[in-house]
């Protein structure tokens, strides 16, 4: 297990929940995105509860190991998130989609290309 220091806030959670979690802020940071996700954190009375926690270049974590439970158990009830991808998203175009909505790349709306004159 690992206690994780959000925004002044101690939160225990199992340790591949913290493993995913620190590598996940480093992409958030990389895209200069923000995105929230939901950890399931151990609380006082011994009950498991998410916490939404919002990530962002600005997110400074820290993470310290903790005893507790361990293997099977943990992961059980700290299961690591499914983590929403972060920045852009390619995607296949159909071929005619291209020919019908992409510029040609020879083609000069705006007139900006200068044609030399013949001699």
């Amino acid at each position: 297990m690992k206690r994780i220091t959000y925004n002044g806030q101690s939160l225990i959670t199992g340790t591949g929940v913290s493993d995913a979690l620190v590598n996940y802020v480093a992409h958030v940071a990389a895209m200069a995105a923000a995105v929230a996700i939901d950890i399931p954190v151990l609380e006082p009375n011994n009950t498991v509860v998410p916490h939404t926690l919002l990530l962002s270049a600005a997110t400074q974590l820290e993470v310290a190991g903790v005893d507790g439970v361990t293997g099977a158990e943990e992961s059980e009830r700290f299961p690591v998130p499914a983590l929403p991808p972060v920045g852009g998203q390619a995607s296949p175009i159909d071929s005619a989609d291209i020919a019908a909505n992409a510029p040609v790349i020879d083609e000069d709306p705006m007139g900006l290309i200068a044609v030399p004159e013949p001699y």
